[in-house]
């Protein structure tokens, strides 16, 4: 076999990072069911699309606020693209590898850690018995290129025209100070500027092989002409440190949230991608207004907007993760008016979008379990524009309520936005009862905190409990065992949503309307095999074509949040009962988007959100549900775990709150916490507790 002097490396699909932690979030493409139009990878600066039906292909380039969308790059050999026989993922990085005319095609995709900038590696091996002459080529495209301050829901798309120039090695496609810029150090390669291609002659003997690297970069040109001329000249050293930089990154994921461990490797998959989430909605930029920015999502430049729906989703687990990064997000959602707006933009900070009536549920739930699982009561005394967070609390919990009269029913009005049906506007808006029934929630955890900061307000609990009598006495319907909503029309309709499970749990439901809801969780009407329905399949506003809300499937954080109220709510068979309904996800879809079907092994695909933010919920139920843990406002930290009828073993290792670090390991015959030295073991059903500077203890 014969290799060449030069820029070689022998590579294999799929390649393997130096730590198992890392490789644990790849895909197979046997395996994945999602589009390659969809496809991408991310690394906190840069995100690109990766499509699989021909080796080495790059589709749009987004390193906000830079764009280039309709940017493409395509490798063939002797002007024909090379189709894909097999292609691994990584958030991070993508090889793809096929055979064309005698010759196997292995590129390896990697983006650069810390930068706008990516290194495909392109191997060619000679497969035959003869010596193989050949072009490798790479087209362009005559790309846009713009600046944008605007990242919105949809994928930014670029419109500036741009021009290109050459220089040796290297093609600069340059829109006024900002630019693309592709290089290589493969000598004998060419480019044409007009055409905006490039090429070079690759001669190898029979077993033998070439590695050529293409150096990618996007931003201002300046900047982007260093980052090239450092990368390109020493590529594999790039690789390297950013591979290194990578394992790194995600051990340190692994420090901040629990490891989970079990004999079912698929729930331990399930977990581990869902935690993964979070690297890759994670943006590093110096131009955002938040630092680090956890979008709302990224791949491909979907959604790098933050949306409070979605965010808010994260209110356990991201404490537990960034803190830090978590206070900034609440404090700058609460300087937005949430009784307008539902989300701000990443560079400018500034509001856009309407109101969603979940805002306040959302912000006042993430305020309180930050004081809960981080200790930190000083927090509500911190000021947003002159008031302080205790002051917003009191606000967000009485948005469209006067304090001064009875508690009443609140009419949201004709808007859609709550569930956005697509079939009719009116199915479900005005009086609604899942929403009227979380204000109980809101006036709660407010009062609560209003006791840790000092000032306590009774009159929440009391318009809690009023509230609570209200909406039985007005909206429960004892023949259909559900809550009914009041139209347009001032009339009671049923709509049969997921959303009136969000009350599972809470105070709110009496043993009677809890169990009439649950008389309506099953296989006829909410559970589908793979997973759970946003309205039930009786429902006469079922629509076939809307995924999220409209009852196919459900939106991606519906089904742990539902897992983990059950858990929570003395339901532990219905919570993992979703759990393994939504197992296939770990498997088949690199990245969980905005929602997935519940009937067959499918997501929706008609959206730009493709890897959205809340995917963490998962990861979230297990260990807040699926664990049993709880932290007190006092520091106490409760542990009753459920296992699963699909495990015989699970564990957390590592988790931290207040302070406190311990593991958790679970048998079907007990359980065990382990704090530093000390151990305690039970039975299921017991309850652990956790206290810093004391023994653990367990309930009698």
């Amino acid at each position: 076999m014969f290799i060449r002097s030069f820029m070689i490396v022998v590579m294999s699909v799929p390649a393997i990072f130096a730590d198992e932690t890392i490789d644990r979030f790849s895909l197979d493409g046997k395996q994945n069911i999602m589009a390659g139009e969809h496809l991408g990878v991310v690394n906190h600066h840069v995100t690109t699309g990766t499509p699989y039906d021909r080796v080495g292909s790059i589709d749009g380039l987004w390193a906000p606020p830079y764009v280039s969308s309709d940017f493409a790059c395509n490798l063939t050999i002797n002007s024909k693209l090379v189709p894909v026989t097999r292609y691994v993922w990584w958030p991070m990085k993508f090889e793809s590898q096929g055979i064309l005319d005698g010759l196997t095609m292995k590129t390896s995709l990697l983006l650069i850690a810390g930068k706008r900038a990516a290194v495909q590696s392109v191997t060619l091996h000679n497969e035959s018995g003869e010596k193989k002459e050949f072009s490798l080529e790479a087209a362009l495209g005559k790309n846009t290129l713009d600046w944008s301050d605007v990242w919105e829901f949809s994928r930014e798309r670029s419109r500036t025209p741009t021009t290109a120039e050459v220089d040796q090695q290297t093609i600069i496609i340059k829109q006024g100070a900002y630019a693309v810029v592709v290089a290589t150090n493969r000598s004998g390669w060419i480019w044409d500027a007009e055409s905006r291609q490039g090429r070079c002659s690759v001669i190898l003997e029979p077993g033998q092989s070439e590695t050529v690297q293409l150096v990618f970069a996007m931003g201002v040109t300046n900047t982007v002409l260093a980052d090239i001329q450092e990368i390109v000249s020493n590529p594999e050293r790039s690789i390297a440190r950013s591979e290194k930089h990578y394992v790194e990154e995600f051990e340190s994921l692994y420090e901040h949230l629990p490891r989970f461990h079990s004999d079912n490797k698929q729930l331990e998959r399930l977990y581990d991608r869902s935690v993964m989430h979070f690297f890759m909605n994670h943006w590093d930029v110096k131009e955002f207004c938040l630092h680090p920015y956890y979008g709302t999502g990224s791949v491909r430049g979907g959604c790098v907007c933050n949306y409070l729906w979605n965010y808010g989703e994260t209110w356990e687990i991201i404490h537990l993760l960034d803190p830090a990064a978590s206070r900034e997000h609440i404090k700058h959602f609460l300087g937005l008016n949430l009784t307008k707006h539902f989300a701000f933009l990443p560079v400018t900070g500034k509001a856009f979008g309407p109101w969603y009536m979940i805002n306040q549920e959302k912000i006042i739930g993430h305020v309180y379990f930050y004081v809960k699982l981080t200790g930190d009561a000083d927090f509500l005394s911190q000021q947003v524009d002159g008031r302080t967070i205790m002051d917003h609390m009191l606000e967000q919990a009485l948005a469209l309520d006067d304090p001064e009269k009875p508690v009443a029913l609140i009419d949201y009005g004709p808007s859609n936005s709550h569930l956005e049906l697509r079939r009719k506007p009116n199915y479900y808006n005005h009086v609604m009862p899942d929403l009227n029934g979380r204000r109980y929630d809101n006036y709660i955890r407010v009062a609560e905190l209003a006791e840790i900061y000092g000032e306590p307000k009774p009159f929440l609990v009391e318009r809690a409990e009023s509230l609570k009598q209200l909406l039985k006495e007005k909206l429960w319907n004892r023949e259909t065992r559900w809550f009914d909503f009041i139209n347009d029309q001032e009339k009671l309709e049923s709509r049969y949503t997921i959303q009136m499970y969000k009350l599972i749990g809470s105070p709110l439901l009496d043993h009677e309307t809890e169990a009439g809801l649950l008389s309506h969780w099953n296989e006829n009407e909410f559970l589908g095999k793979y997973g759970v329905h946003s309205l039930a399949l009786q429902d006469e506003a079922f629509d076939p074509a809307d995924i999220d809300n409209g009852g196919p499937g459900a939106c991606t954080c519906f089904p742990p949040q539902i897992a983990e109220r059950f858990y929570k709510a003395g339901h532990p068979e219905k919570g993992g009962d979703i759990i393994h309904r939504i197992l296939w996800w770990a498997d088949r879809l690199p990245y969980w988007g905005d929602s997935v079907v519940a009937h067959e092994i499918d997501y929706r695909r008609d959206t730009p959100l493709q890897c959205t933010l809340d995917s963490v919920a998962v990861a979230q139920c297990m260990i807040f549900g699926m664990f049993g843990i709880d932290a007190g406002f006092d520091g106490t930290i409760v542990i009753q775990p459920s296992l699963p009828d699909f495990a015989r073993t699970m564990s957390l290792q590592g988790v931290t709150i207040r302070g406190l670090t311990f593991d958790i390991d679970v048998t079907p015959n007990d359980f065990t916490v382990t704090v530093g030295n000390e151990r305690i073991t039970a039975s299921p059903g017991k309850t652990v507790f956790l206290k810093e500077g004391r023994s653990p203890t367990l309930t009698p």
